[in-house]
C-alpha cells in the first residue's frame, strides 16, 4: 500500500529524531534582550539559574558557552510551542476520528479529513521532537522528577504516533474497497485514545 509506505517512512523519521531525553520547559521573557545567567544558587527575576537551563556550574566551566546556552533556550522554547501546536492537531484528529467512524457506520466511504490531520499531526510531532533532539546538551545529566515522567511516557506515545496513522490507513484501504473492517477498527480506536492519553500527560507534566 503506497499510503502506508509512506507514513511509515515517516515514522522511521519520527524514531530517528524523537529526543532520548525530553528537557524542562523554559518559560523566557520576550522583553528580555539577552540571556543572563545567574549561578546555581541564586534566584532572580531577571534571571535563569543555570539549572533550569539542564546545566551545572561544572558544565559551564569546561565547553559549554553563551551562544550554547543561548541557541538551546530558543530551541526548547520553540520545541514547547510545536508541542502545543501538535496536542492541538491531535486533539481534533481524534475528535474527527470519532465522527468519521459514526458516518463510516452509515455508509459513508469519506475518511480524507480525518487522513489530512493524521499526517498533520505526524509531521508536527517529528518537527517537535527534532527541536529538542538538536538542542545543545549537557553530559552526563539524570532525569528526575516530571522530567523523568515526561521521558518514560515518550517511550509509550512514540510507537503510538507511527501505529495510530498506520492503522488508519489500512482502515481507509479496506473502507475504499467495501471490504470488511473485523477488529481494525477497535484496534484503532484503542491505540489512538492511549496516544491521546499519554501524549497529553507527557505535556501536562512538564508544563505544570
Amino acid at each position: 500500500m503506497k499510503k502506508s509506505k509512506i507514513i511509515l517512512s515517516m515514522g522511521l523519521f519520527v524514531f530517528l529524531v524523537t529526543p532520548l531525553f525530553a528537557e524542562e520547559t523554559l518559560q523566557l521573557n520576550d522583553t528580555q534582550p539577552q540571556l543572563v545567567l545567574a549561578d546555581a544558587g541564586t534566584a532572580s527575576d531577571n534571571s535563569l539559574n543555570v539549572n533550569d537551563l539542564g546545566f551545572t556550574q561544572a558544565d559551564l566551566q569546561s565547553d559549554l558557552s553563551q551562544k550554547d546556552l543561548d541557541t538551546r533556550s530558543d530551541m526548547l522554547h520553540i520545541h514547547q510551542i510545536l508541542g502545543l501546536t501538535t496536542e492541538v492537531s491531535l486533539l481534533a484528529e481524534f475528535v474527527v476520528g470519532i465522527t468519521t467512524a459514526n458516518n463510516v457506520e452509515n455508509g459513508s466511504t469519506d475518511t480524507s479529513l480525518v487522513s489530512t490531520l493524521g499526517y498533520t499531526t505526524l509531521a508536527l510531532y517529528a518537527a517537535t521532537a527534532s527541536f529538542e533532539m538538536f538542542a545543545p546538551k549537557p553530559k552526563n545529566k539524570k532525569q528526575t522528577g516530571n522530567t523523568g515522567i515526561h521521558v518514560a511516557l515518550s517511550w509509550i506515545h512514540l510507537p503510538l504516533m507511527i501505529l495510530v496513522p498506520l492503522t488508519g490507513d489500512m482502515l481507509d484501504d479496506r473502507i475504499a474497497n467495501n471490504q470488511p473492517l473485523g477488529n481494525l477498527g477497535t484496534v484503532h480506536g484503542v491505540l489512538a485514545t492511549a496516544l491521546l492519553v499519554t501524549y497529553t500527560s507527557s505535556l501536562l507534566v512538564i508544563t505544570f
